[in-house]
């Protein structure tokens, strides 16, 4: 008798444990971050994904953006970058517009459409140990296979304490939608 009701509280907690943890994970929905190869534009202090800031125009009319002259957004450096694409609801009037929402589909609110917006953020690698901060990744990072940009896997080890670094992302101190 005492080991059935053993078994059924024991299974009971393990069905609430499972059940909210699904609801805590759904009550997160900007924590999860990509860290991609882009560019920094030091002038506009903005991450770019094509290296010059008109990327419109060098789109879709190469010859005449190259001969019309400011070349101070163009050669951007390489830097590592988080993405973020953060989903909110498209209506203005609607209390989750401009909030972050977990995943495109309909807003839970006013049942109106999603939008959503690419947020990129310089990243800077950091030392827990010696506090030291750089825009490289350290030594023995890793990529992730087969993506289109590199894409940081593992942000590798400090090169003097040899401990693994944090990944901070900046953008005016913060990265919007993004957290560690």
């Amino acid at each position: 008798m005492k080991r059935s009701i053993f078994l059924i509280a024991g299974i009971f907690s393990l069905v609430f444990f499972l059940i909210s943890s699904v609801f805590a994970v759904w009550d997160k929905p900007c924590d999860k971050k990509q860290i991609f190869e882009a560019f920094w534009c030091d002038a506009c202090k903005d991450v770019r994904e094509f290296n010059e800031c008109s990327e419109i125009g060098y789109i879709w009319d190469f010859e005449k953006h190259r001969t019309a002259g400011d070349k101070t957004h163009t050669d951007l450096p390489t830097c590592w970058a988080c993405q973020k694409i953060a989903y909110s609801c498209i209506n203005t009037n609607c209390k989750k517009y401009g909030v972050c929402l977990p995943a495109p589909g309909a807003c839970d609110e006013c049942g109106d459409d999603i939008t959503s917006k690419k947020i990129w953020a310089r990243v800077l690698f950091k030392c827990p140990k010696c506090g030291k901060e750089s825009p490289e990744a350290g030594k023995g990072f890793s990529t992730i296979k087969g993506r289109y940009a590199p894409q940081i896997e593992k942000a590798g080890d400090c090169e003097t304490c040899s401990v693994p670094l944090e990944i901070i992302c900046t953008k005016s101190g913060t990265c919007p939608h993004v957290s560690k």
